[in-house]
């Protein structure tokens, strides 16, 4: 374990430092405040639910002198055993046990689960309208009075629940645009976060007050448009039982799972709700529960997929998983059966 003041001296003293860092806003604001601050290095999305040993190449290529993992729930040790240059962690989700990595979790510590985009603001103390909007995406509203000194118009401070600042406010939408421009063609998601790298407020995108914040914001606008038409057909197509609802569709190229799933549980707080991506001959799952439920679901899942071929992980009440299609049908109702206990 490590603290965030080594981790500022790491980031510091570097001079050819690799990011990787998880597929989602969180993920991607956490880069950002990094790489802003340091003004060196490289970022790569990972887009594997754990970091593993595949991603060695990436270090061999870059031959960085510091590798930083940003909002990973999990890396393989073998990953860690291979890489021979320092590693710091920071995440938030359930601790793990891992060897050779400085690893910064504010569990550790019996500090608040707060999203890792609030660490790395914590470390660098720039930029702060960047950390909202993953703090936000992960649905807190830490620091949310602070940044609403400086942009009153992107977000009312007197907002009591994340997923209302999330799709009722400006800083939401960016939010949403930070999730959708990690989503399709590798290239076009790369060039997406090199322009944004080189945004300095966010009235660039939401204002399109310049060239690169045009760009940007036409980009989320194209998939903002296929998104909203799969919302409308899971409002009208999800199968509802007694404590699920269930939406399933297919999707080759592009997974919107995430946000989704998110928009169905502020629409239906009572639920358990199960966003299912089918591609090829697996199911991607997204589940989620409101903040207040009483309904934990790690364990739950957990129990539910045992036995069966497929993983799951993530927090409380937010959790993704990954199931053979054969075995989908058996890990629903063995949810709605553990809900009802």
């Amino acid at each position: 374990m490590t603290n965030l003041n080594e981790i500022k001296k790491y980031l510091d003293d570097c001079e050819n430092p690799l990011i990787l860092f998880d597929d989602d806003s969180d993920g991607l604001a956490s880069f950002l405040l990094l790489y802003k601050y340091m003004e060196r290095g490289r970022g790569i999305v990972v887009t594997h639910n754990i970091l593993d040993e595949s991603y060695v190449k990436k270090v061999e290529e870059y031959k960085p002198d510091l590798v930083v993992v940003l909002d990973k729930h999990k890396i393989e040790q073998d990953f860690v055993d291979k890489v021979n240059v320092p590693i710091i962690w920071i995440d938030h989700h359930p601790l793990v046990k891992i060897n050779g990595v400085k690893y910064f979790n504010p569990k550790i510590y019996g500090k608040k689960d707060l999203p890792t985009s609030y660490w790395c603001y914590e470390i660098t103390k720039e930029n702060l309208w960047i950390s909202t909007v993953g703090v936000i995406a992960d649905h807190s509203l830490e620091n949310l009075r602070e940044f609403s000194k400086n942009y009153k118009d992107l977000v009312n401070y007197n907002i009591k629940e994340p997923f209302d600042a999330l799709f009722n406010t400006k800083i939401g939408t960016l939010a949403k645009l930070f999730t959708f421009i990690l989503k399709g063609n590798a290239s076009e998601v790369k060039k997406c976060i090199n322009i944004l790298t080189r945004v300095n407020n966010p009235y660039e995108i939401l204002n399109k007050t310049t060239p690169r914040g045009k760009y940007i914001y036409e980009r989320f606008e194209k998939i903002n448009r296929e998104y909203q038409r799969i919302l409308q057909d899971a409002l009208k197509n999800s199968i509802s039982t007694k404590n699920i609802l269930l939406y399933t569709y297919y999707a080759k190229e592009m997974s919107l799972s995430q946000i989704l799933s998110n928009e169905l549980i502020y629409k239906f707080k009572d639920k358990v709700i199960i966003v299912a991506r089918q591609k090829d001959d697996r199911i991607r799952m997204s589940l989620r529960t409101h903040y207040k439920s009483k309904v934990i679901l790690p364990p739950l899942v957990k129990k539910a997929i045992e036995g069966l071929k497929g993983t799951s992980g993530g927090h409380d009440h937010a959790c993704g998983g990954d199931i053979d299609k054969e075995d989908f049908k058996t890990f629903v109702d063995r949810l709605e059966h553990l809900i009802k206990k």
